[in-house]
């Protein structure tokens, strides 16, 4: 779902973690994108299609996630403008926000949204509610949700009644393909 939002040429942020890999993964097809990411994992990837301009963030390794984090990575996005950030947390709730379990990485996901035309979240249903160690900020500074087909009625409301888009991956893809 994510990757079909993706057009040839755009420029974009992919954060580190499992569900933007995916999105990684998915990207595989198109050309002339100017990706920046803090993930190594998806330098790989998207850097072995010759037209793509893949620009990694310096910083400490996390070998974890395969991510480069803290305030060298965050300071790397000071002077870049993107098309779209696809974004992911730890956790999120409407009472918390959005939340990640680590402090450093916190620095380079806020520099990722200000450096972003528009932000995507992309997660997973069972990560709603759930409230990690730190704090990002609230639910309004996301664009889009993108999310499986588990997510409940009421919390598709509530994130449109922010004024968030929500499209899960099941259903809309197919209206989108």
């Amino acid at each position: 779902m994510a990757a079909s939002l993706v057009e040839d040429g755009e420029s974009i942020i992919l954060d580190a973690g499992s569900t933007t890999t995916e999105v990684a993964k998915n990207l595989t097809g198109r050309h002339g994108l100017k990706v920046i990411t803090n993930a190594l994992n998806i330098t790989l990837i998207l850097g072995a299609e010759p037209t793509n301009q893949v620009h990694m963030t310096g910083g400490e390794f996390k070998a974890p996630t395969l991510s480069v984090t803290g305030e060298k990575a965050a300071a790397f996005f000071g002077n870049l403008r993107a098309q779209k950030l696809f974004l992911a947390v730890g956790g999120l709730s409407f009472d918390a926000g959005l939340t990640y379990p680590g402090f450093a990485d916190l620095y380079v996901k806020k520099a990722m949204i200000n450096a972003a035309a528009e932000t995507y979240l992309v997660a997973d249903s069972s990560k709603i509610g759930l409230i990690s160690f730190a704090l990002l900020g609230g639910v309004e500074l996301v664009h889009t949700l993108i999310t499986d087909s588990g997510l409940r009625d009421a919390d598709r409301r509530a994130f449109e009644d922010r004024g968030i888009r929500v499209l899960t991956a099941e259903t809309d893809s197919v209206r989108h393909a």
